[in-house]
């Protein structure tokens, strides 16, 4: 029996809705990098969109490692610990830009200056996407088989 048993349908659920907002978001960022002429309302229309998806993209994905830790037997119950613990996995290749990537998650609701908006809206597309997607992959290639496995 896989220690993913009692876990499997809430982790497999959990993925699948991970990689659906990751797919939705990713979408979000080709359509507005694809616009060719955007009024100011249009821009910051899809700017606040890709910052909010990536917020619930970010929540969504620390809370499924937390249930992939729970099922191994491990309590952890918050981004920074779940990131650290998917480090020593071998699933985040780089501690410091998740770091990162938590930093600019936690300062979404705090940014009142358009300028550090706009570069948290920057590195989601230029760099917080590739490391998800990544994250996705290895979750996909190393996790998710034993959860459907087990079934």
């Amino acid at each position: 029996m896989s220690s993913y048993e009692k876990y499997r349908e809430s982790i497999d659920y959990s993925y699948q809705h991970v990689y659906r907002m990751y797919i939705h978001s990713k979408s979000i960022i080709e359509k507005y990098k694809s616009m060719e002429s955007v009024d100011d309302i249009t821009a910051e229309v899809y700017r606040d969109s890709i910052i909010k998806k990536y917020e619930l993209l970010e929540d969504l994905l620390w809370k499924i490692l937390s249930k992939i830790f729970k099922a191994k037997g491990l309590m952890i119950h918050n981004p920074r610990d779940c990131y650290k613990q998917a480090f020593k996995e071998g699933w985040i290749d780089n501690i410091e830009v998740w770091n990162n990537i938590l930093q600019s998650r936690n300062s979404t609701a705090h940014i009142y200056n358009e300028a550090d908006y706009e570069k948290i809206k920057q590195s989601i597309i230029n760099e917080y996407m590739d490391e998800i997607e990544k994250l996705l992959f290895k979750l996909n290639e190393s996790v998710i088989p034993d959860v459907r496995n087990s079934k």
